[in-house]
């Protein structure tokens, strides 16, 4: 089973690191609500099952605030990573939780053998449970780089009053039986767990859930982050811990991208492993507040695999909190190097035997390689190849980037010998 995030690309966004460990850099495929006119607050997060019965007993799904006021066909659109491809699986399957009985429509888009939006093979037969639902494409072949899904297709709809819907697990096989293992999973929305640190849950109510970033700019131009709220009644270390291995020996530093309301201490901490626990604060304090910054947290007393993580953004002891604050964090990666990224359009990119700047790029992109290369390619967003640079010795090349439109690339190096390696760049 695939899943089709080119996850393992975003490794390779801090300066200067060899093979690092990303732990967690929270993304999902980017949800573009489809909305009505200004009366329409419909909204979609990731957040822990509420509901882990049934066929879905998996951490984290997607809850859909669907307003009243909101269109028959509200939902989400997204341009894939991977486009997903019908040739041979034919069947769209869709896990969802729903509050009342309503069709399901699903769409793909962009395909050479045209459109097709389609409801669901059968109706929805359950209402507060987890239920399959599935597509059939068995009309359609080939590769198709955007998909929808409309949960609620009522048309007039009638609503006189928002309902949350859930759903999990969109993945293709060539089963239409609901329940039927997955061939390819387009998302499953899964993330780090993230077991909120809370004091007296009766007054405690802080909570962690992964919204479209609020400010993607800076150093964070990412589509997710973890949306902390942290409430004024909680404890000093409130923040989340996880069953997440994490590897000292070689890389001794941990980064996370912070964004905060307020300065304060910030903590992390690595448990469980031989060499003894660590709770240490940021290397360098907090100077920002609303704005992305990257914190560091130096391990290099330690050594080994240690298989539990803790993240305390807000270390004030005592607290002193007399309203809620919203904290946001994001891209927790373990590295080598003790500096900070810093923003700016002349960063650099290094991995290995390869070097990438300015980034962001705008209208020229320069790479350098210590080996020779077959060719360097680099793709759009949806997989669309839009450079190509072949047979290149060692040494460094510049390619003319002004016609590429604004956004994100990745840049794949494949060497005369070894591994391809792959790089994520912005383009501003």
């Amino acid at each position: 089973m695939k899943k089709k995030l080119l996850i393992f690309v975003m490794l390779l966004t801090i300066v200067g690191f060899s093979k690092a460990q990303l732990v967690s850099d929270f993304e999902v495929i980017q949800m573009n609500l489809m909305l009505g006119g200004g009366t329409d607050l419909s909204s979609m997060t990731v957040v822990p099952n509420p509901d882990p019965t049934g066929i879905n007993t998996s951490n984290w799904v997607v809850k859909f605030v669907r307003d009243k006021d909101g269109v028959p066909w509200g939902g989400f659109w997204s341009t894939l990573p991977t486009p997903v491809d019908v040739t041979v699986n034919k069947y769209v399957h869709v896990k969802v939780w729903k509050p009342r009985i309503s069709p399901l429509h699903f769409k793909l888009q962009g395909g050479a053998a045209g459109d097709l939006e389609t409801p669901s093979m059968t109706p929805q037969t359950s209402i507060g449970v987890w239920e399959d639902i599935v597509f059939d494409f068995t009309s359609k072949t080939g590769t198709y780089p955007t998909i929808s899904f409309m949960p609620d297709f009522e048309d007039p709809l009638t609503l006189t009053n928002d309902i949350v819907i859930y759903f999990d697990d969109i993945m293709v096989n060539n089963d239409p039986a609901p329940n039927s293992a997955a061939v390819d999973v387009i998302e499953d929305y899964e993330i780090i767990p993230l077991n909120v640190m809370l004091g007296d849950p009766a007054v405690d109510s802080s909570t962690m859930t992964l919204i479209p970033n609020p400010d993607a700019s800076g150093i964070n131009t990412s589509n997710w982050v973890v949306r902390f709220l942290r409430d004024k009644d909680g404890v000093p270390w409130g923040g989340f811990w996880s069953p997440t291995a994490v590897d000292v020996t070689t890389n001794k530093y941990m980064h996370v991208k912070v964004w905060k309301p307020r300065i304060s201490p910030i903590k992390f901490k690595i448990q469980g492993g031989a060499a003894g626990d660590l709770e240490t604060f940021s290397t360098g304090s907090q100077t920002s507040i609303r704005a992305w910054e990257d914190m560091v947290f130096d391990f290099t007393s330690k050594t080994g695999s240690y298989p539990t993580i803790s993240f305390m953004p807000d270390f004030e002891d005592p607290l002193t909190l007399t309203d809620d604050i919203v904290i946001y964090f994001d891209d927790i990666l373990l590295n080598n190097d003790p500096n900070p990224i810093i923003s700016g359009i002349e960063g650099v990119i290094k991995a290995d035997n390869f070097t990438v700047y300015p980034v962001p790029f705008n209208n020229f992109l320069v790479v350098n390689t210590s080996v020779d290369l077959n060719s360097i390619i680099i793709t759009s967003a949806i997989g669309q190849q839009v450079v190509k640079m072949g047979n290149l010795s060692v040494g460094t090349t510049t390619t003319n980037t002004s016609e590429l439109a604004t956004g994100l690339y990745f840049v794949t190096f494949y060497p005369k010998s070894g591994n391809p390696y792959t790089m994520k760049i912005m383009k501003y």
